[in-house]
């Protein structure tokens, strides 16, 4: 009883918030029509397989384990692609629901269910190896490093479990607010111990992986204002780490890179985003909450460039092509931007609609996922 108390609170404010947001973009901002683009660079979908069920579009986010992709859907389909040709290698078929997936170990396939469950399935055999009952629903893809499976709650709980044997190993909690947003990309495994989490609140906090104890904790953004939902101030990103350089954004807060190991600020601005960062060698590239992408000088904040083309359009997080960026629009556009200059170069329609999950990338090529159920192998 207890954690489906915990599940009603949580969603239920979210959805109201959401609905407000989206209403009053909806009746006051138009989104302009994009430019036609005079020669355009090369973008080419290399491949696209509709095999997934449509599914809520963040909570499912591709995996690539060596040469094969693993990802799954609501429905409890867990699919293994070849990542040259887009040919199914493998299907395991759950008896269960799916809320979030998908994380790869060497022997396993992490999911959690809508019941609030986390799954270990084998990767070869598709049995399920171990079940643990999480205090709550889970909507966001699981992370696993160094035997640790990473789960975080939709109370914000994070918790982590052996990898091997589903045993509890810690938990890390804060205060969440009153009204909190639906988040499903807000923290990443990185080195080999070392876990950012960003938080309801605008919270951000560095934990040691072995024993969820905080490295460091930082306000990012303080809430302000009179109601909850003036105050509603979230990290619904995922942070990034380069180069002892942690940079995140908040919806309704700010952008803020950080020194990594003492915590210090190297800078920060007022700034709102439901989206991912980009970090390279010279910027941090952006997308606020209009749909504006920025790119920020890395080390001392001031904006190098700024694009409108998009602004009120529906976007999903932005990732490297080559020394390009990628950002995928919920109508099934993608569209490619110059990182020196932001202009727009490329742009191609795709099936990719209702949305996309966090894009894999490794610059060469982009694994896109969308809400529709499609899965696309996107290259220059």
């Amino acid at each position: 009883m207890r954690s489906m108390v915990k599940r009603h609170l949580l969603i239920l404010p979210f959805v109201s918030v959401f609905i407000l947001m989206s209403c009053a973009s909806e009746s006051l901002h138009v989104p302009k029509p994009i430019a036609e683009i005079r020669s355009p660079e090369r973008l080419l979908i290399q491949w696209n397989i509709d095999a997934l069920s449509s599914s809520d579009a963040g909570s499912f986010v591709p995996v690539v384990d060596g040469e094969a992709i693993f990802t799954a859907d609501s429905s409890g389909e867990i699919l293994k692609v070849d990542i040259t040709d887009g040919t199914i290698i493998n299907q395991i078929r759950l008896k269960y629901k799916l809320s979030s997936g998908t994380a790869v170990s060497n022997d396993s396939i992490f999911v959690t269910t809508v019941s609030g469950d986390l799954l270990s399935v084998n990767k070869a055999t598709g049995e399920v190896r171990w079940t643990v009952h999480l205090p709550t629903i889970s909507i966001e893809a699981p992370q696993v490093m160094s035997n640790v499976v990473v789960v975080k709650t939709n109370d914000a709980e994070v918790l982590a479990y052996n990898s091997n044997t589903g045993s509890l190993l810690w938990v890390y909690q804060t205060t969440t607010p009153p009204l909190t947003l639906r988040a499903y990309n807000t923290f990443q495994t990185v080195l080999p111990d070392v876990l950012i989490v960003g938080q309801p609140g605008g919270k951000l906090s560095l934990l040691n992986l072995t024993n969820g104890n905080p490295i460091w904790e930082d306000l990012v953004a303080i809430p302000e204002g009179s109601t909850d939902l003036d105050k509603l101030t979230d990290i619904v990103a995922r942070p990034v780490l380069k180069n002892k350089q942690i940079c995140v954004a908040s919806f309704n807060g700010k952008i803020e890179c950080i020194d990594a190991v003492s915590n210090n600020i190297m800078w920060d601005k007022k700034f709102s985003s439901n989206k991912g960062l980009l970090l390279d060698e010279q910027n941090v590239y952006a997308v606020n909450t209009d749909s504006v992408v920025y790119a920020f000088d890395k080390s001392t904040g001031s904006v190098v460039w700024e694009n409108a083309d998009f602004q009120y359009h529906v976007l999903g997080d932005p990732v490297f092509l080559g020394n390009n960026l990628l950002i995928v629009e919920t109508d099934g556009h993608i569209n490619l931007l110059n990182s020196a200059s932001g202009k727009l170069v490329a742009r191609i329609k795709s099936n990719l609609k209702n949305g996309v999950a966090l894009p894999w990338s490794d610059k060469d090529k982009v694994i896109v996922q969308s809400g529709n159920g499609h899965i696309a192998k996107i290259t220059q």
